[in-house]
């Protein structure tokens, strides 16, 4: 069953891409929409040796920001008892960076209570580039994999991979946005009948490490998607027994809980 009182990904002001909508303004929009469980889960510190191939460099928030994240977030549930908030983070899964990532953020474990691993950089001829960052970016590497298709395959057996790692000691609970490339999908032609075998490997995967999936309306509010990240997926996750939890992937205060009626509308075959 679908939680639609929990928003289970939040992003603040701590993003370096997001905006300065403060912890309170979150707080006080989850009690006008009558959410009651919040997880902040903001972009993860990147590992040193990586350069962020974004145009802007402000993909996640630096190191030395993430005591502050969370000691404000510990701040925010202790001021707040009335609501279940939740530390969180959403890391990157990088290839070719696992164990550095790891060994980054596991001092911080003990602080978190679940997190996020999504994929927003895929390999190309040793190259990490950007996935979402805009339009003309993922361009770039749909003329290097050769197909919106291709990418979208690639996407899926990257993470395929990624998932032999020991994420659980990071308290990884879902993957983010498991379909993050269709955000561009209206500028294609393609079908998903053909990414269809990279796909169900991939949630068999998911399905034997235990791990949820992020249910993401971000989609919604990208005109080149309009819809919601997952919803492709969600009948044969259903059948595997993965868990989705719902997540507006929220960068400004407004956005929580953005278009869950939406999903709600929908639940009858989730």
């Amino acid at each position: 069953m679908i939680d639609f009182t929990r928003d289970g990904h939040l992003h603040t002001p701590f993003c370096p891409h997001g905006s300065s909508d403060s912890l309170e303004a979150y707080i006080n929009r989850a009690s006008e929409l009558g959410i009651k469980t919040l997880t902040f889960t903001e972009h993860a510190p990147l590992p040193e040796r990586f350069h962020d191939p974004t145009p802007d460099q402000d993909s996640a928030m630096a190191l030395d920001s993430l005591p502050h994240y969370i000691e404000a977030l510990q701040t925010l549930k202790r001021a707040n008892p009335e609501f279940d908030i939740r530390i969180g983070l959403e890391i990157d899964y990088l290839p070719g960076y696992e164990s550095e990532t790891l060994s980054l953020l596991e001092p911080y474990a003990a602080d978190l209570d679940e997190t996020i691993l999504s994929q927003h950089f895929l390999l190309v001829d040793d190259e990490l580039l950007p996935v979402d960052f805009s339009a003309e970016t993922f361009h770039v590497l749909v003329e290097r994999f050769g197909s919106f298709e291709a990418v979208m395959r690639r996407y899926y057996t990257s993470l395929t991979t990624g998932l032999s790692y020991p994420w659980e000691r990071l308290k990884v609970d879902r993957i983010g946005h498991i379909d993050l490339p269709i955000k561009y999908q209206h500028n294609y032609t393609w079908n998903r009948l053909n990414v269809r075998d990279e796909q169900t490997r991939l949630l068999h995967t998911i399905a034997t490490r235990g791990f949820g999936l992020d249910l993401n309306t971000a989609g919604l509010r990208k005109p080149d998607c309009e819809q919601p990240y997952a919803i492709d997926v969600a009948i044969e996750a259903t059948t595997l027994g993965i868990p989705f939890v719902l997540g507006s992937d929220a960068h400004v205060a407004s956005d929580l809980a953005a278009d869950f009626k939406f999903i709600q509308k929908k639940a009858t075959f989730l």
